[in-house]
């Protein structure tokens, strides 16, 4: 949207407002939380005007994204075997060999 410079027009009663202006009173009313009628009364732009900058403003603002965390840290998936009444939990990247030899010992009796 192109917004117009100020200046008066002549033969007309319609005010035309600088992009500083507008700029102002967007600024005053996201940051500060000001009323749009009070920031407009306050930079002497009609509050009519500065409603539409407002909802000018608002359509072409970029999305904003959040990013989104879960309550509780993913559990890694895991395995339990048993051998020989002895419970072994066996989680992802384990190491083959180790567990090969600890499920041998167990099964062989050997300790």
């Amino acid at each position: 949207m192109v917004w117009p410079r100020c200046r008066w027009h002549s033969g007309s009663m319609r005010r035309r407002y600088t992009a500083r202006q507008r700029e102002q009173l967007i600024e005053a009313v996201q940051t500060s939380g000001e009323p749009v009628a009070a920031a407009a009364e306050r930079l002497g732009v009609t509050a009519s005007t500065a409603y539409f900058w407002m909802k000018a403003a608002r359509a072409t603002r970029q999305p904003q994204f959040a990013r989104l965390v879960s309550e509780s840290p993913p559990v890694p998936a895991s395995l339990v075997l048993r051998v020989q009444g002895v419970a072994i939990r066996v989680q992802s990247g384990f190491d083959a060999d180790l567990l090969r030899a600890v499920v041998s010992a167990l099964s062989t009796g050997v300790a």
